[in-house]
């Protein structure tokens, strides 16, 4: 409302500024035709008594006085000359003849004088008397009649303002009560179709006042419209189902890495506590040890990744940028987990026959397809493959890492790379605490990569990673 009111007040300045132009305009335009009807006016009456109008004596003052009349009073009865007076001065600026009911007009000034007196015409605005006595402002124009570079005699016509300041008071007024009835009737409507607009956001507030971390089931109400307010319902929504996701998520790494880690923690326990109860030889207490290295050996790598995936979050994961050759990091993944597909009799084929080079930190490469791998492994079933191929396309280097594995339900595609995530299916598939893809994810990001994921339920995964040739940080 109110910047509707301050452009109404700049556009009713610029109305009444040139309304009030257009009106001394037309006053001024009717004064100079009536000033050029009386200068011809007495021209033709000097030609006609033989006299030419260049004659260097000009027109007689008693000739002008006698016919003054008809020169003068000519065309009275036209309503728009009504108000209209002339009167005409000699050279030195004294009153030859004027109208009838000639108002007390001052005599033009010096300054007048001089400027009429080099050719020019002048309007003015003077203060006066009508012939009863009353105070009036008047619209003067001076027009001297210039013979041969000599001043013949000077024609002024003055007009009253007092129209002029009516229609002006007029229009004034009606601003004044239409401005601020207009900004009413506009900003009322206005107000309640806001009240209704925001009426959505009003319930979303409230919505949102009663969203917890334990009900984060709750949904905002969708309007049925096609605007922002429905936007902002479905953004909110969004985001709550990905809060929902992630509490989601790290309740379950809670639950599963509590119960990973009271199993091997307690058989750790009873077997460093079966040592110091029984003799054991120097090669069994070697054994022993060697179990409880490799247990201490797994809590540090689940650590390093949940550090890793800490300073990821944090924006401080360092990489170590260097030309990097693709092929050799990918056989360095695949010969690490040959002896486990080996048990399980899968079939690995690889098709890496030219040499990719590309900007990347190598051992953060090496954590992504082993993680992969290691991944494709786990949830491939016996006599099953797993292939991985590359191969450049433009600017980036294409990875396929695909299994014959358990495959992943549509609707959790999604998720399958969120960090805790666990799909229900692997949780039949040996242990681990859902972050080796996101650690994968991480890792590819941070290349200012991708990884996609397409699978089908009982046929397998194909895990696509796009990386550029060259790191631009």
């Amino acid at each position: 409302m109110l910047l509707l009111a301050l452009t109404l007040l700049v556009f009713s300045a610029v109305l009444y500024g040139s309304f009030n132009r257009l009106l001394y305009e037309d006053l001024d335009d009717l004064l100079s035709l009536r000033a050029d009807g009386v200068a011809s006016s007495i021209d033709a009456h000097w030609n006609t008594k033989g006299k030419p109008s260049d004659s260097r004596n000009g027109p007689d003052v008693k000739d002008i006085m006698a016919n003054s009349s008809n020169w003068i009073e000519t065309k009275r009865k036209d309503p728009e000359l009504m108000s209209i007076f002339v009167r005409l001065l000699d050279k030195d600026n004294q009153i030859i003849v004027s109208s009838r009911n000639m108002p007390r007009i001052a005599a033009p000034d010096a300054d007048v004088i001089e400027k009429v007196r080099d050719g020019a015409c002048d309007f003015d605005t003077v203060k006066g008397e009508t012939i009863e006595g009353k105070k009036a402002s008047f619209r003067v124009y001076t027009k001297p009649v210039i013979k041969d570079g000599s001043l013949m005699y000077i024609i002024q016509v003055a007009g009253p303002t007092r129209l002029l300041s009516i229609a002006m008071s007029n229009l004034m007024l009606a601003l004044v009560i239409l401005l601020p009835l207009t900004v009413f009737l506009a900003g009322m409507p206005g107000l309640v179709l806001v009240r209704l607009t925001l009426k959505p956001v009003d319930k979303m507030i409230d919505t949102l006042k009663q969203t917890t971390a334990e009900n984060l089931k709750l949904k905002i109400h969708i309007p049925d419209t096609k605007d922002e307010i429905k936007r902002l319902a479905d953004t909110f929504n969004d985001m709550i189902e990905r809060l929902d996701r992630s509490f989601s998520s790290q309740q379950r790494f809670i639950q599963n890495i509590s119960g990973e880690l009271k199993m091997p923690l307690a058989a750790m326990k009873e077997r460093f506590e079966s040592a110091f109860g029984k003799e054991f030889s120097a090669k069994e207490h070697k054994v022993i040890l060697r179990y409880g290295l490799g247990e201490i050996a797994k809590f540090g790598r689940i650590i390093e990744d949940l550090e890793l995936l800490a300073k990821y979050d944090n924006e401080r994961m360092a990489l170590e940028i260097r030309r990097v050759s693709l092929m050799k990091v990918l056989e360095k993944a695949l010969e690490g987990i040959k002896a486990e597909a080996a048990l399980k009799g899968i079939n690995i084929s690889s098709v890496l026959k030219d040499d990719i080079v590309l900007d990347a930190d190598e051992k953060k490469l090496d954590t992504l397809f082993s993680n992969l791998l290691d991944n494709a492994v786990k949830y491939t079933n016996r006599k099953g493959t797993i292939s991985v191929s590359a191969r450049k396309d433009r600017r980036f280097a294409v990875v396929n890492v695909s299994d014959t594995g358990i495959g992943i339900e549509e609707s959790e595609i999604p998720y399958i790379l969120d960090r805790f995530y666990k799909a229900r299916k692997s949780t039949l598939f040996g242990d681990g605490f859902g972050l080796g893809l996101s650690m994968a994810k991480a890792v590819a990001d941070v290349h200012r990569g991708t990884i996609t994921v397409e699978s089908r339920v009982g046929e397998g995964s194909t895990f696509t990673v796009k990386l550029p040739l060259s790191y631009e940080g």
